[in-house]
């Protein structure tokens, strides 16, 4: 099998340029690479280089699912087949090691293709590790699937579903309001789809609560790749509990910020929608919900 190696550098310009990779995207740094396969907001797996700009000498692998690297595998003589393979024990901080010799065949092939050719390995793992290469290719596997299945979920997605996953996509969009006769806009990235309905939140002591509360009627834009979508819409408040547990298990970075039972944490939900979206190589599509 042969091995293509690549740099850092590379690797970044290929995942930046991959829809689905770049959504995958955690950390980008000099000598760092971090993905979340399957976007739960851990990271997943990571690709590492000792010196700036260099070719990736390091893989790093959450094999248990619990946000913290354990498996390490790294090429110390750089020629994209990993000399050392260290596996940290969940409930310990001891270290296992096994050096390989050129027969191990564990490479870093391309970044512009599934997750299931992201690693190609034959017979790494040893029993000493307590690991056999089916594990991996199961982990390896899993994420695979989910990834696709979040693929098809997009293609398939009509009506709402297809808003909620544009907006979702595009992590940022833009909310605008009316602050008397004076227009307001900032960044927003809170959506959720519950129940067939759309939602984002907000916080109660901010000013723009206090605006959609003067006037409902707002609009929302988000841009992806090259198309845009327009939302003109009224809010709703919804106080309900379980939409803003929800919300928070969705968007878990909101935890550090809000509760589901205190009295800042708002819900708001899209009424009397008209969405529009649109391309400068395609006829503008509507949906209304």
């Amino acid at each position: 099998m042969e091995v293509k190696q690549i740099s850092i550098r590379e690797a970044k310009k290929r995942i930046k340029a991959d829809p689905e990779l770049s959504k995958m995207l955690v950390k980008s740094g000099w000598r760092e690479i971090t993905l979340d396969l399957d976007g739960d907001g851990v990271a997943d797996i990571a690709f590492a280089s000792e010196k700036i700009g260099r070719k990736i000498d390091t893989i790093a692998i959450d094999l248990t699912g619990n946000g913290e690297f354990n498996l390490y595998l790294h090429d110390f003589d750089g020629n994209g087949i990993p000399d050392t393979v260290l596996l940290v024990e969940d409930d310990s901080e001891e270290v296992s090691a096994i050096a390989f010799g050129s027969e191990v065949e564990l490479g870093f092939i391309n970044l512009g293709v599934k997750v299931a050719n992201l690693l190609v390995a034959e017979e790494f793992l040893n029993r000493e590790l307590g690991l056999s290469l089916a594990d991996l290719n199961a982990y390896m596997k899993k994420y695979a699937a989910v990834m696709l299945s979040e693929i098809e979920k997009r293609e398939e997605a009509k009506g709402i579903e297809k808003v909620y996953y544009f907006l979702k996509d595009a992590q940022t969009y833009y909310l605008a309001t009316i602050d008397g006769d004076k227009p307001r806009v900032r960044p927003f990235g809170t959506v959720l789809l519950h129940d067939g309905k759309l939602y984002i939140q907000t916080g109660r002591k901010k000013d723009v609560s206090h605006q959609i509360s003067a006037n409902p009627c707002v609009e929302l834009c988000a841009t992806l790749g090259d198309r845009w979508l327009r939302i003109a819409c009224e809010l709703e408040e919804d106080d309900s509990h379980d939409i803003k547990v929800e919300m928070l298990e969705q968007m878990p970075s909101l935890k550090a910020m809000y509760r589901a039972d205190d009295d800042n944490m708002q819900m708001f939900c899209l009424k009397n929608a008209k969405a529009v979206f649109s391309s400068f190589t395609s006829a503008p599509e509507e949906i209304n919900f």
